[in-house]
C-alpha cells in the first residue's frame, strides 16, 4: 500500500492558513459609486420630457439632485460636511468639504476647499463645480430663487447625512428653482433630514 506523503498534510494545513479571509464590509469607493448610482436611479422623480427646452431642463434637474444626494452621501461617508454653494447670477453651483468650526465662514470661490466631483469625474479628479455657462448641454439653464434657512444661498450636509445652518443648528430647510426657456421645476430639501423632491411649477400648456 502506498503511504501518504508526510508533507502534504503540512502544505494543506498552510494553504488554509494563507487564505485571504472574507471581507466585512465595503470600501470608501465601492459605497460611493452604489449611493451614485442608486442617486441616479432615484431621480426619475423628475418629470418626464422629451425635446427642447423641457429635455434640457429635465437633464438639468436630474443632475442637479444627483449632485445633491452625492455631497449628502459623502459627508456621511467620509463623517465631514460638504457644502453646496449656488452662485449669486444663478448659473450653477459648487461643492465644497469643511471642517466643522468652518460653518460660519462666508464662502469665498478663491479659498474654498472644493470637493471631487463624484458624479461626472469618472476618476479624472474633476472638481465639484457646475457652470451653465460653460456647459453646452445647459447653457439656457439658470438657477433663482434660492434660499435655504431663510436668506441662505447654500446648503451644508453634516456627517448624518442631514443638513444644517450655518451655526451648526438642524436646518430649515430651503428650496430654489430651475429655469429652462418657459419650463421651470422646484427643488425643495426638507427641515433636518435634506429630503428631496421635485415639481414642475411652470411649462408650456
Amino acid at each position: 500500500m502506498q503511504s501518504e506523503d508526510p508533507n502534504r498534510k503540512y502544505m494543506t494545513h498552510n494553504a488554509l492558513q494563507n487564505q485571504s479571509p472574507l471581507r466585512s464590509g465595503w470600501t470608501f469607493i465601492e459605497l460611493l459609486t452604489t449611493v451614485v448610482v442608486l442617486a441616479i436611479v432615484s431621480v426619475v422623480i423628475v418629470p418626464f420630457a422629451t425635446s427642447g427646452a423641457s429635455a434640457s431642463g429635465q437633464a438639468a434637474t436630474r443632475l442637479a439632485v444627483t449632485e445633491l444626494l452625492a455631497a449628502q452621501m459623502d459627508a456621511v461617508a467620509t463623517q465631514g460636511y460638504r457644502r453646496v454653494h449656488f452662485f449669486a447670477d444663478g448659473s450653477g453651483w459648487c461643492i465644497a468639504e469643511l471642517e466643522s468650526n468652518e460653518l460660519a465662514d462666508a464662502f469665498d470661490f478663491t479659498t474654498a476647499n472644493l470637493a471631487v466631483d463624484i458624479v461626472e469625474a469618472q476618476g479624472q479628479g474633476q472638481l465639484a463645480v457646475m457652470r451653465f455657462t460653460e456647459d453646452s448641454r445647459f447653457n439656457t439653464i439658470s438657477i433663482r430663487n434660492v434660499s435655504f434657512d431663510g436668506k441662505s444661498d447654500e446648503v451644508t450636509f453634516d456627517p448624518t447625512g442631514g443638513i444644517v445652518a450655518s451655526n451648526g443648528a438642524p436646518s430649515t430647510g430651503g428650496s430654489f428653482e430651475l429655469q429652462s426657456g418657459e419650463f421651470e421645476w422646484l427643488i425643495q430639501l426638507a427641515p433636518l433630514t435634506g429630503k428631496i423632491t421635485v415639481s414642475e411649477i411652470g411649462g408650456a400648456p
